[in-house]
Parts: structure tokens; C-alpha cells; sequence
């Protein structure tokens, strides 16, 4: 069974937190399933992280102590508190690096941290933002290091750089150092609030930064061109993107989310996601953002997705974790209360896939900062100290068992040849043993039964594409139209109110619409719409 869990941390804002167990006193950091169980596995002490200040590995947790100069690190495994890390200035982001087992730190100088958490090296970026950190994300190899700050500009930086030994140069007769950004994005006049990278691996790959002033950017990494530019109707502040890239979510300061579906206007517009100084601002409507349950939910400060991208999660000022229908725009429920301004939340990979693959080796223990490194001389031709040491524990790779044919029919794009092959083999067969025995004729005779046999399976696969692409061009059809007639429903019952009338009596006309709506889809799901002719 597939268990679903995510990680929420809350900011000390009052002195006695509403909750209801007296084993959460003190309690900053929640570890909550989601599903098949809602309910609450752990909690860490000693913790109040402003948004922005949480960071989780595979097996640790990392926070930023609000208004102080020092990382709380906490076991996973343990489930207790292993450290508390002092650094020269206070945190106000952090963000970590899977697979480089970097934790990256943007401190109120306007600099960046870089901590090898497996030796304890340490390394420091130039102070190249005026102001604080405001807000880091990464791209999807680790490549680079997007950094944003109330000063406006939004800095990228190469992580291989910065963690170089050898900081002098940034290449053959360079006279930039390897610790300064290495691209600058400077489309803002405001402070920089939410900063997301998408999923791409390829080098087109774009990000998105928001500010105070309501504009948000999207913006190719490589190139730092603008590709499109959104101006929201409230402050955002946080933001989230689909794990396809298909929809960008914004957390508003009303409490309300705002979503952006990049293909839908893609098509709306006949023009690709592209640079272009002539594309216009797009303009974000009050009327399609996602109402918020109540005025005093507070701001939604933090966003994450579930793993299938179906279910949003936000975190508001007012303690509440709510979960959100992505594909019905619309509230699914309160998920939990945890009495304070919820700053931060991610969502855990899920467990209990079949043949989950694991990282060969763990940190089991993290190395605090060691300063010594940064004094330490060059030894030999690479430069690495003599005192350089890994901690990590290496486990034994487990080859997973090789799926059959079936599963790959199951989970793969489409069915294997080797399937193929195999039924067109059999059904030769078939017609051979009721063939009469003769000599070549027979042999020529069943060589035409095959071709037209796999003839017949290539018309047949292209009806049943053709038959799905049907099926997916009338759903999206009817999701449009179900949400034309939600929103003619709301406006019926708030001009209901207005007018001193029975709002559900003005909305009995538009739900008997929407279950017309839906009995044609059931229609059409169970054959009624495409019959399929296969012979």
C-alpha cells in the first residue's frame, strides 16, 4: 500500500499554541500522513522557521532558527534532534541539494552558504545582493543555484563553482571569480517573494520569480529572456509548479491560490511558450483564483503538490494545512490545525512502490562546518586537504527483478514487440495446422495469412488511438463547460442573496445542467458516445 506524507513547519508567533495535545508543546516541525491515513506521525521540538527556512535530505531535516544565527538539524531515522549549527550571520533560506548532499544557505548579507553536510566544509559566495536572501530554488541536476532577494534581483549561480577547490578563477584567463553569479535576471523593481525552476533537464529550461508589486516572471534559465509575463490580482506569495510543467500555482496573501495553465493559453494564444518582446502582460483574474474557505485563513505562505499532481497543499498564517482539488479548482478540505503560522511544506516521495530504487549510500550522521578547510594550503595537483574526509554509509546495490512482458505492457508506452511477435506467431500457427499439408504453395499461402494478420493489427491500433484522442478532445470539453456552468451557479447565488432570495433555489436550475452534463459523460464513458469498429 502506497503511503503519502509530507513535512510542515510553523513560525513561534504565539506564546500558547492552540493545540488541543499537550505532547505538541514546543512542538515547530510536524511530520503528517496524508494518506490512506490522516493523521500525525511526529513531531520535532525547539524549532520556529520563517517561510522558506526548512529543508529536508533522505535523512534529515534541516531548519533555520527564526531571528537566529543557527540550523537545527534533525534525524529522520532518530526521530530526534541531532544538532544545533551556529553560523557568523542569520538564515533567511535554505534549500538542499539531493544527490550533492549540499545544504545551500542565503544569509542577511546577501551571500550565499554552501555546507558539504557528509565532510563539513564550508564555502561562501560573493555578497552580490544588497539585501537578504529572500528566497533559493535548483535546477533539476544541481546545475545551478537560482537565488532571489528583497533588493529585486534574482542571481544564478553554478553550484559546481562554488564548491570548487580551487576559488581563484573562473576559467582559462577569466578574471571573474568562480564565487560570483554567473547570470543575473534583473526583470523586477520589486522585492523577489516565491522563486520555482521547472523539470526540465535540457538546457531551455525555465523558472518563475514573483514579487511584492503582484508580477511574476517566467524566464528561461539559460538566457534570463523573459518568456511571458503575469500580473496577479493580490500579493504572491509562494509559489509551486506541476511535475509535468503544465500549470504554474501561485499562494496568495488573501489566502487564495492562483493557477496559470501554460498549454490552455498556449493554444488560446497560437503561439509557443517562447522569448518575444511582443508579448503583451497577461492579465489574472480575481473571479478564476480558488476561493479561500474564510477571511481569516490568513496568507497562504508555503505550496506543495502530491505526487501525482492531482492535490494541492497550502499552508496559511492562520495554522490551517489545506488540500485543494487542482482539476476542480476547489477546496477538498481542512487537512489539519497546528496553531501556528504554517511557513513551510513539502510533500515526501511516496512509499511502498514495488522495486523502489535507493540511493547506494546515506549520510547517517551530519559533519558540522569546519573552518579549517577554508585555511588549509593545497596538497598535491587537485587541492584537496589532507583532513578531507566522507562520511557516508555505502549499502549494497539491490538489482531489482527485471519486469515481465506483462508489466511492461502495464507501465510502459505501449506493447512490447516482443508481445507482438509472440500473438502474431501464435495465430499463424493456428491457420498452419488447419491448412492442408502440401509443399511450397501452403508455405507461400501462410506467409500472406501473417501479413495480412499484422495488416489487420496496425488498423486496429490506429482505430483505438484515434478512438482515445475522440474520448480526451470530448472531455476536455465537458470539463470547460462544467466549469462554465459552476461559475453561472455562483453568480446565480450570490444575486440570490443580494436580492433577499433562496440562493439553492437559484442554483437548482444550473446543478440540474451539471447532471445532465454528467449523465452524457457516463453515456459516453460506457460506449454511447464512440462505437468502435474493429473487424
Amino acid at each position: 500500500m502506497l503511503t503519502e506524507s509530507f513535512v510542515a513547519a510553523t513560525l513561534a508567533a504565539n506564546k500558547a499554541p492552540a493545540h488541543a495535545n499537550a505532547a505538541l508543546k514546543d512542538v515547530g516541525i510536524f511530520l503528517q500522513e496524508l494518506q490512506p491515513q490522516n493523521t500525525l506521525r511526529h513531531g520535532f521540538k525547539k524549532s520556529s522557521s520563517q517561510t522558506g527556512c526548512v529543508a529536508i535530505s533522505d535523512t534529515h531535516i534541516f531548519a533555520a532558527q527564526a531571528d537566529k544565527a543557527v540550523i537545527n538539524v534533525y534525524s529522520r531515522g532518530k526521530g530526534n534532534q541531532e544538532a544545533t549549527v551556529p553560523f557568523p550571520e542569520r538564515i533567511h533560506s535554505i534549500i538542499y541539494a539531493h544527490g550533492a548532499e549540499v545544504l545551500i544557505l542565503g544569509t542577511e548579507g546577501g551571500k550565499l552558504i554552501l555546507w558539504e553536510v557528509a565532510t563539513g566544509r564550508v564555502t561562501n559566495s560573493a555578497a552580490s545582493h544588497l539585501q537578504a536572501v529572500s528566497c533559493l530554488c535548483l535546477t533539476p541536476k544541481n546545475e545551478n543555484i537560482i537565488s532571489g532577494s528583497a533588493d529585486s534581483s534574482i542571481h544564478v549561480w553554478s553550484l559546481a563553482r562554488l564548491v570548487s577547490f580551487k576559488p581563484s578563477l573562473g576559467g582559462y584567463n577569466s578574471e571573474e571569480p568562480s564565487n560570483a553569479p554567473v547570470k543575473t535576471f534583473s526583470g523586477h523593481r520589486s522585492a523577489i517573494t516565491a522563486l520555482a525552476c521547472g523539470h526540465s533537464h535540457t538546457s531551455t529550461n525555465f523558472a518563475v520569480s514573483a514579487s511584492d508589486d503582484g508580477t511574476c516572471h517566467v524566464w528561461q534559465v539559460g538566457s534570463s529572456q523573459i518568456l511571458r509575463t503575469l500580473l496577479l490580482p493580490s500579493f504572491p506569495a509562494s509559489i509551486t509548479l506541476d511535475p509535468a510543467d503544465r500549470a504554474i500555482y501561485f499562494g496568495c496573501n488573501d489566502g487564495r491560490i492562483q493557477s496559470w495553465d501554460i498549454f490552455q493559453q498556449a493554444v488560446k494564444s497560437n503561439q509557443p511558450i517562447s522569448a518575444s518582446s511582443s508579448s503583451p502582460p497577461i492579465q489574472l483574474l480575481a473571479k478564476d483564483a480558488w476561493t479561500s474557505p474564510s477571511t481569516d485563513i490568513g496568507q497562504a505562505n508555503c505550496l506543495t503538490l502530491s505526487y501525482d499532481g492531482t492535490a494541492l497543499l497550502s499552508g496559511h498564517t492562520n495554522g490551517a494545512v489545506v488540500r485543494w482539488d487542482v482539476a476542480k479548482h476547489r477546496i477538498l478540505n481542512e487537512v489539519t490545525n497546528l496553531g501556528q503560522p504554517v511557513t513551510n511544506i513539502e510533500m515526501l516521495k511516496p512509499e511502498g512502490f514495488p522495486n523502489e530504487k535507493r540511493s547506494n549510500y546515506v549520510v547517517p550522521q551530519v559533519v558540522k562546518p569546519n573552518l579549517e578547510f577554508a585555511s588549509m594550503k593545497e596538497n598535491g595537483t587537485c587541492g584537496i586537504p589532507a583532513k578531507y574526509n566522507l562520511h557516508v554509509t555505502i549499502t549494497a546495490a539491490i538489482i531489482p527483478p527485471r519486469p515481465d512482458e506483462f508489466e511492461q505492457a502495464l507501465t510502459g508506452p505501449g506493447i512490447p514487440q516482443s508481445m507482438l511477435d509472440a500473438a502474431v506467431h501464435s495465430i499463424a500457427l493456428g491457420n498452419a495446422s488447419q491448412a492442408p499439408s502440401t509443399s511450397e504453395p501452403a508455405e507461400v499461402a501462410k506467409t500472406e495469412r501473417m501479413q495480412e494478420e499484422m495488416t489487420r493489427l496496425k488498423q486496429q491500433l490506429a482505430v483505438l488511438q484515434d478512438v482515445d484522442e475522440k474520448r480526451r478532445a470530448r472531455k476536455l470539453v465537458r470539463m470547460a463547460k462544467r466549469d462554465e456552468l459552476g461559475l453561472k451557479r455562483r453568480e446565480a447565488y450570490f444575486d440570490a442573496k443580494k436580492q433577499g432570495k433562496d440562493g439553492d433555489a437559484a442554483m437548482k436550475k444550473w446543478e440540474e445542467k451539471v447532471a445532465e452534463l454528467d449523465k452524457e459523460s457516463d453515456e459516453d464513458d460506457f460506449g454511447g458516445g464512440e462505437q468502435m469498429d474493429l473487424s
